[in-house]
């Protein structure tokens, strides 16, 4: 189906359910924002909350490379939005063969996590670590920011276009991974500040939330948070996804 053959209000559901995951998320870059001259280099960081605490969800990829710079160049930071953040008093685990990392953000204002922009940022709330109804043939909302859009107007401004979905099939579900369709026709792209065409290296998505959607009997959807993106395979027009269950209810990752 078709915007055209979509109600004003159906194309308006549609449209706030593409931006739904891009809530909870938002870009962890590293390098030096004042100076032209410095790379910078950018994954995504989901926010979520749990038993009242604040945490941060990446991939251990994303962090390591901050860490390999850093060795060599002195003047980088990393930055969580507009939150610059001290690694060393903020990792809380991290495990390099599952590909994840976790951070511990209590210490921060909530509001620095913000960033300019039409979509307000906030803290999922987890209640469990579990998959839900998820299998193969369901549908998931996913979003992240890929580098290859990343813009800097100007000194200490930088502006991360986004990329997400409201509805991406599950081809595949086992105990390590879950492997959706990309599915790019159906992506929305927020700022629009680059060329149409779709690039085929979307790093940068790299530790975005994905979101199973549940409908209920009543017909009401739910969103559940189910994973982490990890990996994106032109090839296969797909996206791989750590599960959520990898991580326990004390916040440490299982091995």
């Amino acid at each position: 189906m078709s915007l055209k053959e979509l109600t004003e209000e159906q194309v308006k559901l549609s449209k706030e359910m593409v931006k739904f995951p891009l809530r909870f998320c938002n870009a962890c870059y590293f390098g030096n924002p004042a100076d032209h001259g410095v790379k910078i280099n950018n994954g995504t960081m989901t926010l979520v909350r749990y038993k009242g605490e604040r945490f941060g969800i990446t991939n251990y990829h994303v962090v390591d490379a901050y860490r390999d710079r850093q060795r060599n160049e002195s003047d980088i930071d990393f930055y969580i939005g507009n939150a610059r953040i001290e690694l060393g008093e903020t990792l809380f685990d991290e495990d390099k063969e599952l590909d994840l990392c976790v951070l511990y953000l209590d210490g921060y204002d909530e509001k620095e996590f913000s960033s300019d922009g039409e979509i307000p940022t906030h803290f999922y709330e987890i209640d469990d670590f579990t998959l839900g109804n998820l299998k193969e043939g369901g549908f998931v909302l996913f979003g992240g920011f890929p580098g290859v859009w990343r813009s800097r107007p100007k000194s200490n401004h930088l502006i991360f276009d986004s990329l997400s979905s409201g509805s991406t099939e599950v081809t595949e579900v086992t105990s390590r991974n879950i492997r959706c369709e990309l599915s790019l026709e159906k992506c929305l792209v927020t700022l629009e500040q680059h060329h149409k065409e779709f690039p085929e290296n979307l790093g940068g998505l790299s530790g975005g939330p994905v979101f199973l959607n549940q409908v209920h009997s009543s017909g009401i959807s739910t969103f559940k948070l189910i994973g982490f993106i990890y990996e994106h395979m032109a090839e296969y027009d797909s996206i791989m996804v750590r599960p959520l269950s990898f991580i326990n209810d004390k916040f440490w990752i299982s091995r």
